[in-house]
């Protein structure tokens, strides 16, 4: 298992297993099996499988995939069901990247001389005349992204003059999958195709490319995130950020605080989208920029997840069920205070135990939260449920509990 300081145990260990003595009623987290915790065709799929037991912290399920390209580890089923279709995807690639075309491309590749690298390096000025067409936008969005800290997921400048990372782009938004994705196996085969195409030794585009299988139904693509993707493809990295941060401009929060969050290298671009998207579509909520403060506290792609899941639920709760009127942060709490008068707590996790520190949360907020327009009432909105204990002991604290949320709205993997 991946060694994942998960949000909850950074900030303050919501779902800690209890250590006070006698504390009898609190739950300790157990490992389950396979069949206990996913459906048939998310556990299996024509390259992989998902190996028993599922490790539980409490909060998260850890999860060990054999499949055809290695051992694989992921924590969070949103997260497995994004590796579920990457790995369906990888199949995919190396179908062309196998073939006998692609290889003799790859040879000729090997054998071009590094020159043209070292120009762009050394003389700029003087290669982009011999650029191939359309990368004098690239070349803008390179050069002004130099100027700031940049994520390690960015392509280098470099490489966007050659367009390896539009290439890329242009790949994984065919099988749509996410080209600034954290796995290995699956860069390694859009490197290729960046690589040859960037060398004009790959001309094929993608759309002409064949599908030769399905991702399974259970990894299905909804609107919202087909919109993601196909911006993800059609923009280099610099033109995301720009995107981003007229949005979060828009909606008031300063200017330190944006450039200190879209340059915070554990969000990927794809992660900035659907954060900053969720959070400008709440309009007329006040603490959105207490929420990407706090945003900023992730240390890995866990935890940064953890962020992007909680903005979605909050999106989705003010578009379906009331408009958000402010938001608040309570120790490691976000509480979103609604129009209709009660106070929604959204919380991302895939099964969630009843501990000692749950308790003194869930009291501490009954005691002391107050908002205007507060009417007593709260909620908790998770992504995946709670065991039947912490249920129960919520419920008798006065808090209603609406478990696997997305199912009431797009919470995009």
């Amino acid at each position: 298992m991946p060694r994942h300081r998960t949000l909850v145990l950074l900030l303050s260990g919501v779902m800690l297993a209890a250590v006070a003595a006698g504390a009898a009623d609190y739950e300790t987290p157990t490992n389950r099996k396979v069949t206990e915790v996913l459906p048939a065709e998310l556990a299996k799929g024509p390259r992989y499988a998902v190996r028993d037991p599922v490790v539980a912290d409490g909060y998260m399920y850890h999860y060990q995939l054999m499949s055809d390209f290695g051992q694989l580890e992921v924590t969070g089923t949103g997260a497995l069901r994004k590796l579920a279709r990457e790995i369906w995807a990888i199949g995919e690639l190396r179908n062309i990247t196998g073939s006998e075309v692609f290889l003799k491309a790859l040879k000729e590749q090997a054998a071009k001389p590094l020159t043209f690298t070292k120009n762009v390096i050394t003389k700029p000025g003087e290669t982009l005349n011999g650029v191939p067409k359309g990368v004098g936008r690239l070349y803008s969005n390179a050069s002004t992204a130099v100027s700031n800290t940049l994520d390690p997921s960015q392509e280098s400048r470099t490489k966007e003059l050659l367009q390896v990372g539009a290439f890329k782009r242009e790949y994984a938004g065919r099988y749509d999958v996410d080209p600034y994705s954290s796995n290995k196996v699956l860069q390694e085969e859009l490197d290729k195709i960046g690589k040859a195409g960037a060398y004009g030794l790959w001309t094929a585009s993608a759309a002409t490319m064949p599908i030769s299988g399905t991702a399974g139904a259970v990894v299905s693509l909804t609107s919202l995130s087909q919109s993601f993707n196909n911006l993800l493809k059609n923009e280099p990295p610099a033109r995301i950020r720009a995107v981003n941060e007229t949005k979060l401009q828009q909606i008031g929060v300063a200017p330190d605080l944006v450039k200190r969050y879209l340059d915070h290298n554990t969000y990927t671009p794809r992660h900035d989208l659907i954060l900053v998207d969720s959070l400008s579509r709440m309009t007329g909520a006040t603490g959105r920029d207490a929420y990407l403060n706090a945003a900023l506290a992730a240390d890995d792609e866990v935890e940064a997840n953890f962020f992007v899941n909680m903005a979605q639920i909050l999106r989705g709760y003010h578009e379906t069920q009331g408009p958000i009127t402010g938001i608040t942060m309570i120790e490691a709490l976000t509480v979103a205070q609604t129009r209709s008068g009660a106070a929604m707590i959204p919380f991302a996790l895939d099964y969630g135990v009843w501990t000692a520190n749950a308790d003194r949360l869930s009291q501490h907020l009954k005691t002391n939260y107050r908002a205007a327009g507060f009417n007593g009432k709260f909620e908790l909105w998770v992504t995946g449920t709670l065991s039947p204990t912490a249920k129960q002991e919520l419920q008798a604290r006065g808090f209603s509990v609406v478990e696997n949320a997305g199912t009431r709205f797009d919470i995009v993997d």
